[in-house]
């Protein structure tokens, strides 16, 4: 007896048209498909959160509870449609098609307007899809759709106060295409019924989403793929269909400057080093020399007053002062306690630290520069000191970027992470925090979560210290390598 044809979600709409593969997978062979990682699940989370907020634009609107059968939760919605007032996630189903948009809001003669809310900041290509998919269905299921909207966050959006969602969010209209979609939704139905499709992996692996399934796609590439080669990636996928996999592998015919070193890097196995371009960035520095880290959280929705959605703000500083050629660094740290805005003390903390000489060096520079150009919009009567202090960054991954220092070991990378094990003996496994996403992650979630173990927050905050402090260090061993050559 053959299987009952399965709904096809919105979810796996987008995802079949992403790549047939996925979408086959996550039918007939879900249990290897990875589970969103951290980062992809706080993303899931926050937007989550958005759409919460927006649902408070219309206070009177119905919350549909999920059904496990598609088929329950198409009956208790149309049940509800009958009541005339918003509804949030209401679930119909058109055909095999199956969809729960945002927010639907009744208007006059007996239609409703479709509201998709996104935490991005733009109208995007596949929010477009999205809502002709939510449209779709909400019509073919028999609700009459006046018109269709987009609500998304507004950066400009200045946080005085509790937040205010009318003005948080914009809404604007759209014109979704329906023509096609119910040919692509046969044909998706098709090869989820069908035999594994094969495809080759390019572009779309990572457009408009990094593919869960990428990991296993990628694996038949050898150590020292020819991925780790800088530059636009649609030329790679060429040389993949001729059969060439490994970096050093590579014809050096039409390769760039910087190309071509990687590749001669590879094939010989060792370094490269410009030593002139090191000793012109060398001869830049002056001392003191202030060896600056930020970390920092990037909330959609402002959790301070005086800052805008995705506004990043740095919670968190590490720097290492060195006060002449020979001198032992002195370490000086700063983490905030999160239940107050931690720009204001982080300024007077940096503006008493940072003196009125010497280089200020961060590695990607444009980074810190920006962090504090942000911090001193919100503080203004610290613009003078910043304009001064702007004047002496210079940025350590200057040499990396422009390949004055190049190691195979880099595997294509110029971040910090990658040269400091290239080049020195020191690296960042084994800590408990080592990345910096992970570090905004697990400082927002002890910071701003409910029901957090003490102990919990204490061992996060010691390992924050430890990141913070290790990305500082780090810089100055690095510098040093590049003294050594």
């Amino acid at each position: 007896m053959p299987k009952p044809q399965p709904f096809l979600s919105k979810t796996k709409y987008l995802d079949g048209i992403k790549c047939p593969k996925l979408l086959w997978f996550e039918y007939n062979q879900t249990a290897d498909v990875p589970k969103p990682d951290a980062a992809q699940q706080a993303i899931f989370d926050q937007g989550k959160k958005v759409g919460e907020l927006a649902q408070k634009l219309y206070p009177n609107g119905i919350k549909i509870e999920r059904e496990q059968m598609p088929e329950k939760l198409h009956a208790k919605s149309l049940e509800a449609a009958k009541l005339r007032r918003p509804m949030f996630e209401a679930g119909l189903i058109y055909g095999r098609a199956y969809a729960l948009p945002d927010i639907l809001v009744p208007v006059e003669d007996n239609a409703w307007d479709l509201i998709e809310v996104k935490s991005g900041t733009e109208v995007k290509e596949e929010y477009l899809i999205d809502a002709a998919f939510q449209k779709y269905v909400y019509t073919g299921a028999g609700l009459n759709i006046r018109c269709s909207y987009l609500m998304y966050i507004d950066t400009e959006y200045l946080r005085q106060g509790e937040i205010e969602p009318k003005k948080l969010f914009k809404k604007e209209e759209i014109k979704p295409d329906l023509s096609g979609i119910k040919s692509v939704i046969d044909e998706l139905l098709k090869i989820v019924s069908g035999q594994e499709p094969k495809v080759k992996i390019g572009p779309q692996c990572a457009k408009p989403y990094d593919c869960p399934l990428e990991e296993q796609c990628f694996e038949f590439l050898p150590e020292g793929d020819i991925f780790q080669l800088r530059g636009r990636k649609e030329k790679l996928y060429a040389l993949l269909d001729q059969g060439i996999l490994k970096i050093t592998d590579i014809p050096l015919e039409g390769l760039s400057e910087k190309q071509l070193i990687q590749v001669q890097s590879h094939r010989t196995g060792k370094a490269h080093v410009n030593k002139e371009g090191i000793r012109e960035f060398l001869a830049e520095l002056k001392y003191p020399l202030y060896f600056l880290d930020f970390e920092t959280i990037n909330p959609a929705i402002p959790v301070y007053d005086l800052s805008h959605p995705y506004e990043t703000i740095p919670f968190q500083f590490s720097l290492h002062i060195i006060q002449k050629e020979g001198g032992k660094p002195v370490h000086h740290g700063y983490l905030a306690p999160g239940d107050t805005d931690p720009r204001p003390e982080i300024l007077k903390r940096l503006k008493g630290l940072l003196g009125d000489a010497g280089t200020i060096l961060a590695y990607s520079m444009a980074f810190e520069i920006g962090c504090l150009e942000r911090a001193v919009e919100a503080y203004p009567e610290y613009q003078d000191w910043f304009k001064k202090l702007k004047k002496r960054f210079i940025d350590l991954l200057v040499p990396f970027r422009a390949l004055h220092y190049y190691h195979p070991a880099q595997e294509g990378s110029a971040s910090i992470k990658s040269v400091l094990p290239a080049m020195t003996k020191t690296s960042y496994e084994g800590m408990e925090i080592a990345e910096g996403g992970e570090a905004s992650r697990e400082y927002s979630r002890v910071t701003f979560g409910s029901n957090i173990d003490p102990k919990d927050c204490q061992k996060v905050r010691q390992a924050l210290e430890e990141y913070c402090q290790l990305d500082t260090q780090a810089m100055i061993e690095v510098l040093e390598g590049l003294k050594r050559l």
